[in-house]
């Protein structure tokens, strides 16, 4: 057999490392793992700005540094760690990093240099540095040996008196559509915690960026699901984190005697605390990080998570699984099973494998979806109970006659026959409103078109009863209602007349207005409160319509101008009100 020896383009190979689609925060979790490898403690990560500029500024990293008090590196250890795909003899068995090119490819694929500085102790620190401009002019990997600088000089000094440790530093950071530092540093610290939970967990690791701590962070919540017990699917009224598989053992390849441990948890259904407010309701969101991205299984090797919220092919892309966590722990013996890529960072089950877990996912996914879709019913039948302030409003104010007339007003043929031409200028305009609100809304397009009479095509489309009343009207609206609680009034005003040839003066209110929210929100069981409100809001439009209709002695634009800066005004003061007294207003 002849052997031929091919040629190998440094420049080429490491610029195809750099490609390999790290972010900022994921690139640095892979040199923290060295870190880890290396039995470092204390692990800070700094992240240095070009200019003094807002943190949220793009393309304003100057360099990031990992700094590690592990073991450290001599010079040959050095040398090793830079070269592509350093010896596997240098890796503990079962090791984080498995191919020699983590460190490279993670540097790499933000900036122009590494530089590495290390030491194994008695405070002899080697730095060398690998120089991608340079790699490039003469076709050759090659790393250069640097005395060290002031700032290393200082660094070392703050960060590893103890003479031992390593400093990485990617410098010369790339200014392409380069994150901001304020979004690296958000996400450095929401993940980081997750990442390493176990290290952290454990006291065996502790991480800061930017000088503040990252905390360890449990995706599963398991101590609030060892507090609430197993879920019942058929009970679970969205409050609780519970338990759908407490810590097991299984089997995911026979053969191989392969085996993982798989934990789920259900976290609490957002949508349940509505009717607490808002602000709660937000806040279970940010507490349990529960989003699109968020859901599935967490796969995490040697207490290292690799793939963050991963489908697997077994949990389907489905709003109704937003609360299922699972949990899958493996360590190195199922690397092939798993089938770990290079960034360490997505999982391709084996067929084997992924067979074991759709059997246990399964009957996850059912527990999950059931559970989800109760939360659901039972969130209907508190709406619908706590709604009752509004549907009695509704049903007094189908009782109600507005006045045609005040004493004073109308006295003269003149000035009635006017007030019903200003009937009729009222509704018509009240439909062109609805056109308007229909095509914001929906992006239809409802103006008349010129040349077209009647039905014919082009002509002008007219609202269905139901578009009127799901955007109009609000989706919860019947068509005996008066009374709206819509998401969307002119200029944001906490109330609007609606006008209806049916139903005579009808009332939008604003829901989303800081004074409806105290309102329907924070007093969601005030029924009472919630059925004033209403008839006074009804009250309001009734009167501005008689303003604008029965006064034909002032001018109709006058009047009407006057009116809506009035609604816009007051809209304001309720607002600040609310804003100046915040929680001391009364609330359930």
């Amino acid at each position: 057999m002849t052997v031929i020896q091919l040629p190998m383009n440094p420049a080429r190979v490491v610029d195809g490392l750099s490609k390999i689609g790290y972010t900022p925060p994921s690139a640095i979790a892979d040199i923290i793992d060295n870190s880890v490898r290396a039995s470092a403690r204390n692990v800070h990560v700094l992240i240095e700005a070009e200019h003094a500029a807002p943190q949220t500024r793009l393309n304003n990293v100057r360099e990031y540094l990992i700094i590690d008090d592990g073991m450290g590196m001599d010079e040959d250890a050095m040398m090793n760690a830079l070269a592509l795909g350093s010896s596997v003899a240098d890796y503990e068995p079962h090791s984080l990093s498995k191919f020699g090119l983590g460190l490279k490819s993670a540097a790499f694929s933000q900036g122009e240099q590494l530089e590495l500085i290390s030491s194994p102790g008695g405070g002899h620190f080697t730095k060398l540095v690998i120089s991608l401009p340079k790699v490039r002019a003469t076709n050759q990997y090659m790393a250069e040996q640097e005395p060290l600088t002031e700032e290393d000089q200082r660094l070392i000094e703050k960060y590893l008196s103890e003479g031992h440790g390593t400093i990485v530093r990617i410098a010369q950071v790339r200014k392409v559509n380069h994150p901001s530092i304020a979004s690296t540093l958000s996400m450095l610290h929401m993940k980081a915690g997750v990442i390493y939970y176990y290290m952290m967990r454990d006291n065996e690791l502790r991480l800061f960026v930017n000088g503040e701590e990252c905390l360890p962070f449990d995706v599963l919540f398991t101590e609030e699901a060892d507090q609430n017990g197993n879920l019942d699917e058929n009970t679970w009224d969205g409050r609780t984190t519970r338990w759908i598989e407490k810590p097991k053992n299984v089997v995911v390849d026979p053969e191989g005697d392969i085996r993982v441990t798989v934990e789920v948890t259900q976290l609490p259904h957002p949508p349940t605390f509505k009717l607490d407010g808002q602000q709660v309701q937000s806040s279970i969101r940010d507490k349990y990080k529960i989003a699109a991205g968020n859901y599935g299984y967490y796969v995490y090797r040697n207490k290292r998570l690799l793939s963050w919220a991963e489908s697997l092919g077994l949990i389907p892309q489905d709003q109704d699984f937003y609360s299922f966590r699972g949990r899958i722990l493996i360590d190195g013996s199922a690397d092939e099973t798993f089938n770990i890529d290079i960034k360490k960072s997505h999982i391709h089950l084996s067929e084997v494998a992924s067979d074991a877990l759709d059997d246990l996912s399964d009957e996850y996914r059912r527990k999950s979806k059931r559970a989800w879709k109760n939360a659901n019913e039972l969130l209907k039948q508190r709406v619908n109970e706590q709604s009752a302030g509004v549907g009695l409003a509704n049903q007094l104010a189908q009782q109600i006659v507005m006045p045609e007339e005040l004493p004073g007003s109308l006295e003269t043929a003149d000035e009635y026959q006017e007030a019903q031409r200003r009937e009729q200028e009222l509704l018509e305009e009240q439909r062109k409103r609805e056109r308007g609100l229909l095509a914001q809304a929906e992006g239809i397009d409802l103006t008349p078109q010129e040349g077209t009479e009647g039905d014919e095509a082009g002509a002008r489309v007219v609202p269905t009863d139901e578009q009127i009343r799901s955007i109009i009207k609000g989706g919860a609206a019947t068509p005996e209602d008066r009374i709206f609680l819509v998401t969307n009034t002119e200029d944001n005003a906490l109330w609007e007349p609606y006008y209806d040839t049916d139903r005579d003066v009808c009332v939008r209110i604003n829901k989303l207005h800081r004074f409806s929210k105290v309102i329907y929100d924070d007093n969601p069981n005030n029924g009472a409160l919630q059925t004033l409100m209403g008839l006074w809001m009804l009250q309001l439009a009734g009167a501005e319509r008689f303003v604008v209709r029965s006064l034909t002695r002032y001018d109709r634009a006058q009047i009407e101008a006057i009116i809506s800066e009035y609604r816009r005004v007051t809209t304001e003061f309720l607002a600040k009100m609310c804003r100046d007294l915040g929680d001391s207003l009364p609330s359930e």
